[in-house]
């Protein structure tokens, strides 16, 4: 693995659990869990960027 393009995390077994119920039933077709975890952090970070915006 390319470690200037990709690192790993490590989550808890209850967290995983979630994170594959949500790969495999959040959208319309199951994803990755990589990829879901990255739709996640972005959304989150986009909001985290919004809500700084507003409160300026």
């Amino acid at each position: 693995m390319d470690a200037d393009k990709f690192k790993s995390v490590a989550i808890n077994i209850k967290t995983y659990r979630l994170l594959e119920e949500l790969s495999q039933k959040k959208f319309e077709l199951p994803i990755s869990m990589s990829k879901t975890v990255e739709f996640f952090i972005q959304k989150g970070h986009e909001e985290f960027k919004d809500a700084n915006r507003k409160a300026k």
